[in-house]
C-alpha cells in the first residue's frame, strides 16, 4: 500500500486470493444495472450497453446478480470480452425502489422477486474460472444491527474463503436513511472488520451532504488504519469525474456507478448524452454508434483519472487533477478542518 504523500488518499495492489490476479487502486469500476434503463423488444438497454462497451472495458467491471438471475445482462461466457475480475453485486440496488444520486430522472421501477436464496443460486452457477469479488447480501427489506451484519458477513466470507469478499455496511433499521449508527459501532470496533478483503458503503447512505459523506469515509479509513485493518473502502454508486475524487481524497479506493452509462465525461464534468455528441463532433453519427463511442470515451477518461489519482497518492500534488485542482484543494481543506486533530 502507498499513502506516503497524503494522510488519507492512497494506492495499493489488491490480490485475488485464488487466481493470483491483481488490480491497482484507486479503481474506477464501470457498473451495469437494469434499473433506470428501459426494455425494448424484450432486450434491456443495459444488455445493449454491455455488448457495446465490454470489448473496451478495463480489467474489471461490476454486474448485479439480480440482473444475471433475471436475464437482463448476457451470461459471463457470452460477453464479447471477459474481464479479469468481476465485482458481483448482491442485487440490493435493483431490489429497491429508490435510485442512486446520479439518476437525473427517476424512472418507475417495480422490483422483481429477489432473495438471498436466489443470490446463492447465482453464486453456485457462477463460473469457477472467473476471479470474482462477491458483495455480501443486501435487500431493502433486510435490516440488521451491525453485530448481526458482521456475523452474516463472516459466514459468507467463510463459504468463499478463496475469493475476495466485499462487506457492504448497511443501515440498521428500515427507517434509517443513513449509516450513522452502523458506522458508530464500526468505528468503535474496527478490529472486527479484519479479514474482509474490501469494506463497502453506499454513497447516498453516508450522509446528507458531500462534506458529511467525505467525513464519514475519512473517519472509517482512520479507524481501520488505527485497528490495523488493511482493506480498501469501496463506495457504491460514485463514479463521476468530481465525486470520485472527493471520496478518494477522503480515503476511499474503489468506486463504481452508472454515470458512465448515462452521461458523457467532458473536461471533468458529466454532460447530457446529446450535448456530448455535439461537443465531440458526432452530428452525423448514428445514435447507436454515438452511444458506443461515448461509452468507450468514458472508459478512457476513467483510466486517465485513475492514473492521476495514483500519482496524487504518491506526492499529494493537486495539479495531477487537470480540471478540478483548485476545487479539490479547497474541498480537501474543508475536510481537514472538519476532522481537526483526528487527521
Amino acid at each position: 500500500m502507498s499513502n506516503s504523500g497524503h494522510p488519507l488518499a492512497r494506492s495499493r495492489t489488491v490480490f485475488h486470493p485464488s487466481s493470483g490476479i491483481s488490480f491497482a487502486t484507486p479503481a474506477l469500476v464501470p457498473a451495469f444495472s437494469s434499473k433506470g434503463f428501459t426494455i425494448k423488444k424484450e432486450q434491456s438497454e443495459v444488455e445493449t450497453a454491455v455488448e457495446l462497451a465490454t470489448p473496451s472495458l478495463p480489467d474489471y467491471l461490476l454486474l448485479s446478480a439480480y440482473d444475471i438471475a433475471h436475464g437482463f445482462v448476457p451470461k459471463l461466457e457470452d460477453l464479447p470480452a471477459r474481464p479479469e475480475i468481476v465485482f458481483l453485486d448482491s442485487g440490493g440496488y435493483e431490489a429497491a425502489v429508490d435510485h442512486d444520486l446520479s439518476a437525473a430522472v427517476h424512472m418507475p421501477h417495480e422490483p422483481l422477486e429477489w432473495s438471498e436464496l436466489m443470490y446463492e443460486k447465482v453464486i453456485a452457477d457462477w463460473p469457477k474460472y472467473q476471479a470474482t469479488t462477491f458483495v455480501t447480501y443486501d435487500h431493502p427489506k433486510l435490516r440488521q444491527t451491525f453485530e448481526e451484519q458482521l456475523e452474516r458477513a463472516r459466514r459468507f466470507r467463510t463459504a468463499r474463503s478463496e475469493d475476495l469478499v466485499d462487506f457492504l455496511l448497511k443501515p440498521e433499521t428500515t427507517d434509517q436513511d443513513y449509516l450513522t449508527s452502523t458506522l458508530k459501532k464500526a468505528l468503535r470496533d474496527a478490529k472486527s472488520l479484519h479479514g474482509f478483503g474490501i469494506i463497502g458503503v453506499t454513497e447516498k447512505e453516508l450522509g446528507s451532504s458531500f462534506l458529511a459523506r467525505m467525513t464519514a469515509i475519512a473517519e472509517l479509513r482512520l479507524a481501520l488504519d488505527a485497528a490495523g485493518v488493511d482493506a480498501p473502502i469501496h463506495v457504491f454508486g460514485a463514479l463521476d469525474p468530481l465525486t470520485s475524487c472527493l471520496y478518494f481524497l477522503s480515503g476511499a479506493e474503489i468506486f463504481d456507478g452508472l454515470t458512465w452509462l448515462r452521461y458523457g465525461y467532458h473536461e471533468g464534468f458529466c454532460i447530457y448524452r446529446g450535448n456530448y455528441g455535439q461537443v465531440k463532433g458526432g452530428l452525423n453519427r448514428v445514435d447507436t454508434l454515438e452511444y458506443a463511442w461515448m461509452l468507450t470515451s468514458n472508459i478512457r477518461y476513467l483510466s486517465t483519472l485513475a492514473l492521476a489519482m495514483r500519482k496524487f497518492a504518491l506526492d499529494a500534488d493537486f495539479s495531477h487533477f487537470e480540471h478540478h485542482a483548485t476545487v479539490l484543494r479547497q474541498h480537501e481543506a474543508a475536510l481537514r478542518t472538519t476532522l481537526g486533530r483526528r487527521l
